[in-house]
């Protein structure tokens, strides 16, 4: 007999009420509710369960809700259940474990607002879920397949070809939630599907490639299931370049099943390389004796449940034969359902080492030269777990010419418990990681630290700074006050008040560069921190004009061009930003800014169609972004001027700002220049100052310079290479747009 029960709903951490009612505001990265039973019930009950809830967002939160469940053991990661989302909110079937004693609802991974008025418990029974997956099942049938003779004959196909095992297992499957965005569905139909070329026509270009190198693809296996090692070498078998080998390494399986379809598979093509260990290695021993097998000139990664499509060696192989010299080669990917539904796509940057250092971006699918693995030798046992991260940390330290593949070339498994489902099911993964970043510091300069953000999965870096060189603040102001906190406030005093006395760098000077008509007020405050003081004397306003002027007077080796309207947060935004501009290769670095209400104002700047703007800008100051793009460092083409740090040498050796850009887009017309001398620009996500910039105040911009910048980017930047081209562009959020395909 099924029963509802509606749950009593505790905020337990980082949420708090937001006025209306059942409104909801979320303040960090872990918002939680308790799902208490109704009064006079002791616990929840085990087994199949209906969940309802009136969950949805508000504004443009990103709800991704994930159910919690308490076995006894305490709440872990290991033991969630996602939540699928539909235009009313959560109706979805879960199985509860036999034992329960304790339900949590997270809604979301960051902060944001959303609504939640209840959440309704419907407890099913054997019969009753049963009853309920199947009327779902039919009602996802077209209206002419839904007769009785129909779904029977359905089914009995169904049985013969898959055995009535693995039929009732994936009847019950199917009742799992399936966090398919309608928008990737439509990116599938409408770009990828109409590109993709057949095997016949990829194979009869390969037919006339000059090279044709043989690629070792390594997979450790371990305790496979049956259905998930058949489709993953099943993709393999399937790719259209034909010049492979399949490197196996059997982790001593104790599944039975494993060793004999392993060794059958082999005898049928020989392209597939056995090896099985005689004790359980874990997989870095096993990835190592995979690789030993290997005897391509190329390796690429791959795990034992995951599958590629059939375009994938292709789509590397095609690279190589235009560039010989290619070091690496990376593509995009997404995650699959255990009942085959695509989801969750990564975009990814253009090589950005920076982010690298943040979060294993590269990942699945990626090509590796075999001279370069020999130099560096093989997956580490120190950071089992993150081995693949570790090794793709070491190899690319050896690389010259690094090539992105905006293609989605890997598939992830989502299988329950694995780190595919959730990037933190696995605590031990972080821990390795962090060993492996650690000694990536330690190569490439001295550690300061190495931490993990809150956002399991991405990680903080920072090096020990080679010297501590004069820093010079150049501010430009007009001297005027401005409402902050609901009063008027001095900005230019109250400015460099924040700066001397938050910050935790002692080597700055300040350089104000005024219209020659300061209050006695603010020149007090110019005297009372040392600065020095420029006037700009030119009748027609040209802010471009005034940092050139300001840095013609600056004493420090290093210049931060900052306005006036900033308030630090972090003490240590410089020492953060000078540790990423000391990088080789770097030359401009910026940070967060938040507006005074605490949303992000610039977390880095795409420049689409040759007209740049601030990514997620209006969103909540720790959102994650796209794969962590707005919680940690990473490149982008250009960071604000209005706190934007550079090298004295590197900022003369352009020239300075252009002063034809009076107003507009000098800031990022630096970057570009910059940029097009080879050197990056760096969004760092650990400095973060308030802009008090109004939110919504209306940001006009001249036509004339608008045209100037096109007239000189829009040819050498046909695209932003790293935000993707599928992405709404104006404003720039990093969620897919159905209007751009």
């Amino acid at each position: 007999m099924r029963r509802t029960l509606r749950c009593r709903l505790a905020p337990a951490g980082q949420i708090e009420a937001d006025g209306a009612a059942d409104t909801w505001r979320a303040t960090g990265g872990d918002p939680h509710f308790r799902l208490w039973p109704p009064e006079g019930r002791k616990r929840h009950r085990g087994g199949w369960v209906r969940i309802r809830a009136d969950l949805s967002a508000l504004g443009r939160t990103k709800l991704t809700p994930l159910l919690y469940v308490d076995d006894g053991k305490g709440f872990r990661e290991t033991l969630t259940i996602p939540l699928e989302l539909d235009g009313s909110g959560i109706d979805n079937l879960v199985r509860l474990p036999r034992r329960v004693r304790g339900l949590r609802l997270d809604p979301m991974n960051g902060p944001g607002r959303f609504r939640l008025g209840h959440v309704d418990l419907t407890y099913l029974g054997a019969i009753g879920a049963v009853s309920e997956i199947a009327g779902r099942l039919v009602a996802r049938l077209d209206p002419g397949e839904r007769t009785p003779g129909r779904v029977l004959s359905r089914i009995a196909a169904l049985a013969r070809a898959k055995g009535p095992a693995e039929l009732w297992n994936d009847f019950f499957s199917s009742a799992r939630p399936r966090p398919v965005p309608a928008s990737y569905t439509a990116w599938i139909d409408a770009v990828e599907t109409p590109a993709r070329r057949t095997v016949a026509e990829m194979r009869a270009e390969i037919a006339g490639f000059a090279s044709r190198p043989r690629i070792s693809i390594v997979m450790p296996v371990y305790n496979t299931p049956r259905r998930w090692l058949e489709a993953a070498i099943a993709s393999v078998r399937n790719q259209a370049y034909e010049d492979w080998e399949l490197c196996l390494c059997d982790d001593n399986s104790s599944d039975a099943h494993v060793w004999p379809m392993l060794q059958a598979c082999a005898a049928t093509d020989p392209r597939i390389r056995l090896h099985r260990r005689s004790t359980n290695g874990r997989i870095s021993a096993a990835s190592n004796d995979a690789m030993a097998l290997a005897t391509g000139s190329h390796m690429t990664l791959m795990d034992h449940d995951d599958v590629i499509p059939d375009n994938a060696l292709y789509e590397f192989v095609r690279i190589l034969n235009a560039d010989p010299n290619v070091d690496f080669i990376y593509s995009d990917e997404d995650k699959i359902s255990i009942d085959g539904v695509r989801y969750d796509p990564f975009f990814k940057p253009d090589w950005s080492p920076e982010a690298l250092e943040a979060c294993m971006y590269t990942a699945h699918l990626a090509l590796y030269r075999m001279d370069i693995v020999a130099r560096i030798g093989g997956f580490r046992d120190v950071c089992n777990g993150a081995q693949d991260y570790d090794f793709a940390l070491r190899y690319t330290e050896h690389v010259r010419n690094v090539v992105h593949v905006p293609k989605v070339l890997y598939h992830w498994r989502a299988i329950p418990g694995s780190t595919a489902q959730t990037m933190d099911n696995k605590d031990y993964v972080i821990a390795a990681a962090i060993r492996g970043l650690e000694d990536r510091a330690r190569r490439t300069g001295e550690l300061d630290f190495v931490r993990s953000s809150p956002f399991k999965g991405c990680f903080e870096l920072r090096r020990k700074l080679k010297d501590r060189p004069l820093v010079s603040i150049v501010i430009p102001s007009a001297g005027r006050d401005s409402v902050v906190g609901g009063r008027s406030v001095d900005l230019l005093a109250a400015c460099l008040d924040s700066v001397r006395a938050l910050s935790t760098y002692e080597a700055i000077e300040f350089v104000v560069v005024d219209n020659g008509d300061l209050r006695p007020g603010t020149q007090a405050a110019l005297e009372r921190h040392a600065a020095r003081r420029v006037t700009y004397a030119e009748p027609v306003f040209n802010v471009a004009a005034k940092m050139n002027l300001g840095a013609g007077a600056a004493g420090g080796d290093v210049l931060i061009f900052l306005n006036d309207d900033i308030a630090v947060i972090t003490p240590d935004w410089i020492e953060a930003m000078l540790a990423l501009l000391q990088v080789p290769g770097v030359g401009a670095v910026g940070p967060k800014l938040l507006f005074e209400t605490g949303e992000i104002q610039h977390a880095g700047v795409s420049v689409v169609d040759a007209t740049p703007d601030h990514v997620r800008r209006g969103y909540p100051g720790d959102d994650p972004g796209h794969f962590f793009s707005t919680v940690s460092n990473r490149n982008y083409l250009a960071v604000t001027g209005a706190c934007v740090m550079v090298r004295r040498a590197d900022f003369e050796a352009v020239g300075g700002f252009d002063e034809n850009f009076a107003v507009n887009y000098n800031d990022v017309d630096l970057c570009l220049r910059l940029w097009d001398r080879g050197l990056r620009i760096v969004y760092c996500a650990q400095a973060s100052l308030y802009h008090y910039e109004s939110r919504n105040r209306a940001r006009t911009v001249d036509p004339a310079e608008h045209q100037r910048f096109r007239e000189r980017w829009a040819v050498k930047l046909p695209r932003d290479p790293y935000y993707g081209e599928w992405f709404e562009a104006l404003p720039p959020t990093f969620e897919l747009d159905p209007a751009r395909f």
